[in-house]
C-alpha cells in the first residue's frame, strides 16, 4: 500500500470520460480537448500541496500558462515526459481521472510512478462511470428521497429509444460516457431527423443510450466525496451553471457555509438527510472497486424538489477542487 504522505504528481486529464468510452489504451483525444488540455496543465496547482509536482504532457513552457503563480508558490516541481533526472518513483501518479490510455501513456512516459492501476481496476471504474451507475443509485435510495424522480430508462435498440421521443418529445437521451454536458442531446425543440441520428450513433459507438424526462431546475449543484477503503467521506458541496442543454459552464465561488446556506434556502427538503442517504448508498456501489475523488450532481427543481442523483462523476470535479482545506459547514454531522 502506498503510504498517503507519499507526493503526487498530478495530469490534467480532462478527455478522461471520453476515453472511459473508448475503452482503448490507444485513444487520442479531438484536437479541442488537447489544446483544452495543455492550456489548462497546471490547473492542478489549486488543489495540489507542497512537495507535490505535475507533469505538463506536451512539454511546452510553463511560464505563460494560467496558474504558474500558483504552482510556483506552492514550490510545485513541474516535469515533462521523458525527463531522465526525473525520479519518477518517489511520486504517486494522481490524474483528473483514471482510464487505460492515461495509465498506458503514464507507465511508458513516467517509468517507476506509482499508484498506477491493474487493467481490471481501471475496467472497474469504467464500469461505475457508465450512466447505469447512477440509475442504480438512484433506485437504491428511498423512495422519500427520490419523490416523483424517474429511474433513466436504457436502450440498446434505437428504434425503440425513438418511439419514447415519440410518444414524449421532452426528453434528456444521454451517452454512457459524456463529459461536462457534452454528449447530452435535449430533444424538446428537435425534430425527428436530429434525434434519430444521434441516438444511432451513440448506441453504434457506445453501446446504450439513457432517456430521462427533462426537470424544470432551479439550481444546479452537487456533493463531493471521497472514498477510501469502501467508505465515502463527505467533501463538500458545489453550485454550478449549466446551459438549458445541460453543458457545464461554471461554478459558483464561496465558503462551504454560503454554498450550502445557498441551498436550503432554495428547498424545504431535508439535505442532511439526501447526504446521509448518498453516503451509505455509495458505499454499497463502490465497495473495494473506487479509490478516490467523485462528485454527484443533483438539482433542485423549480417546485422545491431535490433531483438526488442526475450523475456520478468518479474523478475530481471542477466543484471539488473549489473546496478550500479545512472549509466545512456547520452543524452537519460527521458523513464519513
Amino acid at each position: 500500500m502506498i503510504s498517503p504522505e507519499m507526493p503526487k504528481l498530478h495530469v490534467f486529464n480532462p478527455e478522461t470520460d471520453y476515453a472511459l468510452a473508448s475503452g482503448s489504451p490507444n485513444y487520442t483525444a479531438p484536437r479541442r480537448i488537447a489544446a483544452m488540455a495543455a492550456k489548462q496543465a497546471l490547473l492542478p496547482a489549486v488543489f495540489a500541496t507542497p512537495g507535490d509536482a505535475i507533469l505538463v504532457r506536451d512539454g511546452s513552457d510553463v511560464r505563460g500558462l494560467p496558474y504558474y503563480e500558483q504552482a510556483s508558490a506552492k514550490g510545485l516541481e513541474l516535469l515533462t515526459p521523458g525527463r531522465v533526472s526525473a525520479d519518477w518513483g518517489a511520486y504517486e501518479a494522481e490524474p483528473w481521472g483514471w482510464n487505460h490510455q492515461i495509465a498506458a501513456w503514464l507507465t511508458r512516459h513516467c517509468p517507476g510512478v506509482r499508484g498506477i492501476p491493474s487493467q481490471e481496476r481501471i475496467d472497474m471504474i469504467r464500469d461505475l462511470s457508465h450512466r447505469h451507475t447512477a440509475a442504480r443509485f438512484l433506485s437504491a435510495l428511498p423512495e422519500g428521497i427520490r419523490d416523483g424522480i424517474s429511474i433513466p430508462l436504457e436502450f440498446h435498440d434505437a428504434d425503440e429509444a425513438v418511439r419514447l421521443y415519440r410518444d414524449r418529445r421532452t426528453l434528456f437521451f444521454k451517452a454512457p460516457w459524456s463529459s461536462s454536458g457534452r454528449g447530452i442531446m435535449r430533444t424538446a425543440d428537435l425534430e425527428k431527423r436530429h434525434v434519430a441520428p444521434w441516438v444511432r450513433g451513440t448506441i453504434a459507438n457506445q453501446g446504450s443510450v439513457t432517456a430521462e424526462p427533462e426537470y424544470e431546475r432551479k439550481l444546479d449543484f452537487a456533493t463531493e466525496w471521497e472514498i477510501h477503503d469502501g467508505r465515502a467521506r463527505f467533501a463538500g458541496v458545489s453550485v454550478f451553471e449549466t446551459s438549458r442543454r445541460g453543458k457545464y459552464r461554471s461554478n459558483r465561488r464561496g465558503s462551504q457555509q454560503e454554498l450550502w446556506n445557498l441551498l436550503t434556502g432554495a428547498t424545504a427538503w431535508d439535505l442532511t438527510e439526501i447526504l446521509m442517504a448518498q453516503r451509505d448508498i455509495l458505499g454499497i456501489i463502490c465497495g473495494a472497486r473506487y479509490e478516490g475523488p467523485l462528485g454527484i450532481d443533483m438539482m433542485i427543481l423549480k417546485d422545491g424538489r431535490v433531483h438526488p442523483c442526475v450523475e456520478i462523476n468518479f474523478r475530481h470535479t471542477m466543484g471539488s477542487i473549489l473546496i478550500a482545506p479545512g472549509d466545512r459547514i456547520a452543524n452537519l454531522p460527521q458523513l464519513s
